[in-house]
């Protein structure tokens, strides 16, 4: 499972790329921060010439982007397990 989410290089080319795929798909980049205390999660947005022209915005993006994808990997092979049991 580790070595599935370590083949992905999170350069910053390859971040800017995945930031413009989301972008031509979804029109824009999104995300909820459920670390917040209020009851319902702060959104998030950012836009791609954000993304490239702020270092703070683009490790913000590439954390959140990479935390989510950590734990799509981890929900994948806890499901494969369940099914092989």
């Amino acid at each position: 499972m580790a070595s599935q989410f370590k083949k992905y290089r999170m350069t910053r080319k390859n971040v800017l790329l995945l930031a413009q795929a989301i972008v031509n798909v979804h029109g824009k980049i999104a995300w909820q921060d459920y670390a917040s205390d209020s009851p319902y999660p702060d959104q998030h947005s950012l836009t791609l010439n954000e993304i490239k022209g702020c270092p703070e915005k683009f490790e913000r993006f590439r954390n959140e982007f990479a935390h989510q994808m950590y734990i799509n990997v981890i929900n994948d092979e806890m499901q494969r397990l369940e099914h092989d049991i």
